[in-house]
C-alpha cells in the first residue's frame, strides 16, 4: 500500500464489524501479499460487542496478532444491554484472555442509569486478570445532579479498588487511572495521524464525524471536515488532505468552551481530555462542551489526582 507508512495500524469500528467477518478476511489477505511487497508492518485492531465472536473468529484473531476492543460493562452488562449478554461473554473473556497473540482490552461505559454498577463491575472485570480495562462514561444523556453526586461516589470506591489491586498484584489494569501524569493541552488526534472510511467510501479524520455528519450534508461544517470519498482523496490527496486537516487541527482545548467561560480559563485546562465529537454527539455545536460532562471530567480528575497520591513504589506495598 505506497500511500501508508512502513508501519500503520488498520482499525475495524462498528456498529458491529463481526457483521462483514468476510470482508475483513478478505482484506487481511490483500494486505498480507500487498505489505510484504512494499516492505511494511501492519498491525490490526478490532472492536466488537462479542456477540458474534466464534472458535473460528478467535483463532484467525490470534493467528493475525489482533488487538482486541472489548464492550462489555462487567455487572451492568444486563442493565444496560441486551438481557443475558453478559453471562455469555464471560467464557468469550477467558477464551480471548488465553490467547498468546490477541491483546485484549475490555471497554466497559456506564451511563446515568447504570453508574450505579461502576465500581463492583470494574472489580469484577479485573477479577478474570484482564491486563487492560478502560471505563468509558456515556455523555451523549444529560448527567443531572443525583447521577453526578452517585459518579463521584462510584468512581471514590473504584479508585479504592484499584489502589488494593495494585498493592496485591503489582499493576494497574485500569487505563484510566495509568495516564494520571499527563499534562498538556488536549488535542483531538483526528485528521492528525489516522483517517477513517464510512462503509459509504467517505474519508474523515475519525470514525465518529460520520456519524455526527449525517444530515448535515449541506452545511458549511461538513465542508470543512470531509476529506472527499476515497477515489478521489488518492487521486487530490496532497491538495485536499493540508487544507482539510487544518480545520481538524484547531479541534484542540484552547477552543473549546461551556456554557459558562472558555476552556482555557479552567484551572483544570491541562488536565482535561474531553472528545469534541463525542460531545457534540449530545447535542451541542462542534467545540461546545456541555456543561454535565464539564462537571464529569472534574470528577475524573479528582479522583486520578487522589489515586496518585495514595500510591507508593510496589516495593512499599504492604505484605497481605
Amino acid at each position: 500500500m505506497p500511500y501508508l507508512t512502513e508501519d500503520y495500524y488498520l482499525n475495524f469500528y462498528g456498529g458491529e464489524p463481526l457483521l462483514s467477518f468476510r470482508l475483513i478476511r478478505q482484506i487481511v489477505s490483500f494486505l498480507k501479499d500487498n505489505t510484504k511487497k512494499h516492505n511494511q508492518t501492519v498491525h490490526y485492531s478490532l472492536t466488537t460487542n462479542g456477540s458474534l465472536l466464534t472458535d473460528e473468529i478467535i483463532h484467525f484473531l490470534d493467528e493475525h496478532k489482533f488487538s482486541v476492543e472489548l464492550s462489555f460493562d462487567g455487572l451492568a452488562q444486563d442493565a444496560g444491554r441486551q438481557k443475558g449478554s453478559g453471562k455469555k461473554l464471560v467464557p468469550i473473556i477467558k477464551e480471548l484472555l488465553s490467547q498468546p497473540n490477541i491483546d485484549l482490552e475490555i471497554n466497559s461505559v456506564f451511563s446515568p442509569d447504570t453508574v450505579g454498577y461502576l465500581s463492583d463491575s470494574i472489580q469484577y472485570i479485573m477479577d478474570f486478570g484482564t491486563p487492560d480495562i478502560r471505563c468509558s462514561l456515556s455523555t451523549t444523556e444529560t448527567w443531572n445532579p443525583v447521577a453526578l453526586r452517585k459518579l463521584e461516589s462510584e468512581m471514590s470506591r473504584l479508585r479504592e479498588s484499584v489502589v488494593e489491586h495494585y498493592y496485591r498484584k503489582g499493576n494497574i489494569p485500569l487505563i484510566n487511572f495509568r495516564d494520571m501524569q499527563r499534562k498538556g493541552i488536549f488535542h483531538c488526534a483526528a485528521g492528525k495521524d489516522r483517517l477513517a472510511i464510512s462503509p459509504d467510501g467517505v474519508i474523515w479524520g475519525c470514525f465518529l464525524f460520520s456519524d455526527y455528519f449525517k444530515g448535515k450534508e449541506n452545511t458549511p461544517e461538513y465542508s470543512k471536515f470531509f476529506f472527499g470519498n476515497l477515489e478521489d482523496f488518492i487521486e487530490n490527496q496532497e491538495d485536499v488532505y493540508p487544507k482539510v486537516a487544518s480545520n481538524y487541527a484547531e479541534l484542540r482545548m484552547e477552543n473549546f468552551r461551556t456554557s459558562k467561560t472558555e476552556c482555557f480559563l479552567c484551572k483544570e485546562y491541562k488536565n482535561c481530555v474531553v472528545c469534541p465529537i463525542n460531545a457534540a454527539l449530545s447535542g451541542a455545536s462542534l467545540g461546545q462542551i456541555p456543561d454535565h460532562i464539564c462537571a464529569i471530567q472534574k470528577i475524573v480528575i479528582r479522583e486520578k489526582e487522589n489515586f496518585r497520591k495514595e500510591l507508593r513504589p510496589v516495593s512499599e506495598r504492604p505484605i497481605s
